[in-house]
């Protein structure tokens, strides 16, 4: 399904894994939605969520309000930056949306360890 991406896929499942994250990836099937999604944890909070699509795959990182300007000030590319300014909040938080491909894993990873290391 993932194709020609599996590659990027399996990266980012070794980093997030590995000792620096320490992050627990859990699948589960989800019958409102009728799709498998990936919530990816560190102890008991969420870090991202994980979809898979035809080709490609998504992150998705869910902020406060409180934490939006953080995102602005990471060195992460600009388009991401932007895309989440225009973001609409879903309740009170707000959805990061990433279709992750070999240009933005550095950036999604640095947003992993921003919100992993929030309190």
């Amino acid at each position: 399904m993932l194709q020609n991406n599996y590659q990027i896929y399996a990266d980012l499942m070794k980093a997030i894994t590995d000792p620096e994250f320490h992050l627990t990836p859990e699948w589960h099937y989800y019958k409102d939605g009728k799709s498998w999604l990936c919530k990816v944890v560190h102890k008991k909070k969420t870090v991202f969520w994980l979809s898979v699509w035809d080709g490609f795959f998504k992150t998705t990182f869910y902020m406060t309000e409180k934490i939006r300007g953080g995102i602005e000030n990471l060195s992460i590319d600009s388009k991401i930056k932007n895309d989440f300014k225009q973001s609409k909040p879903i309740g009170k938080l707000i959805p990061l949306t990433v279709r992750v491909d070999e240009k933005n894993l550095k950036d999604v990873l640095l947003i992993v360890d921003f919100k992993k290391k929030l309190k």
